[in-house]
């Protein structure tokens, strides 16, 4: 497994998604093929959390028989499953559900730190469509022995996704996890590590979820970035 900067990372990913776009990795592909973006994914970043409460976050939970509870953010207190202390955002993984961005993004890249005290699962949803415990959309897993995979869920569809490293901590450390988003491909960055590509993404624009699945977590450090598509992926004249 190649462990590698967040800045080597980043200079590498736009010819890593443009050789997605065209059907698969593409031998001989070079990243200085294309211009670096590296100091436009150094700045700017958005914090998504305040610590304090869930300010820009709705609550979606179980109701069971299929439907769901949605929480605006000041009636989060109405609800268990999530919680914000210490300056973290937790969740005890009962019922299944997730909270959400109130708005929808298409291309970015969202970074967030979540720890697990024991082997746990969660998932980032991204491009979700409407509510449901288990909407339309792309999960890009948190699963202890898949974090970093990404997958088509609830009738959305993408190509590619698998797991190309696996390098997940241990349960009581935290682990840190980007996604990058950027015209339907998808990549998932765990660690400083590479460790999913995917493209072809329908839908490509939705909200951002954090799943609650079965066990605690802890999330902190949410922030996201937006970004121009054109800027990222143009070639070196």
């Amino acid at each position: 497994m190649e462990r590698v900067s967040g800045r080597s990372v980043r200079s590498a990913l736009p010819a890593l998604l443009a050789a997605l776009a065209v059907g698969g990795l593409l031998l001989g592909q070079r990243s200085g093929d294309y211009r670096d973006p590296a100091t436009a994914y150094e700045e700017g970043w958005t914090p998504l959390f305040n610590g304090k409460d869930f300010t820009g976050w709705i609550t979606v939970l179980s109701a069971g028989e299929g439907k769901v509870r949605r929480y605006q953010p000041s009636e989060a207190g109405q609800q268990s499953t999530f919680f914000v202390e210490g300056g973290l955002l937790k969740t005890t993984g009962t019922p299944n559900g997730y909270v959400r961005t109130e708005d929808v993004y298409d291309n970015f890249v969202f970074h967030v730190e979540v720890r697990f005290s024991q082997a746990g699962n969660s998932g980032v949803l991204i491009y979700v469509q409407r509510d449901a415990v288990w909407p339309k959309g792309v999960e890009c897993q948190l699963y202890q022995s898949h974090m970093g995979r990404i997958f088509p869920i609830q009738g959305a569809t993408l190509d590619g996704g698998e797991m190309i490293h696996a390098a997940a901590r241990p349960p009581g450390e935290w682990n840190t996890y980007e996604v990058y988003s950027e015209e339907g491909r998808v990549a998932t960055v765990l660690n400083g590590v590479l460790v999913g590509l995917g493209a072809n993404a329908d839908p490509r624009v939705g909200y951002i979820c954090l799943q609650s699945e079965g066990v605690p977590a802890e999330f902190r450090n949410i922030k996201i970035k937006r970004y121009t598509p054109s800027h990222h992926l143009r070639p070196r004249s």
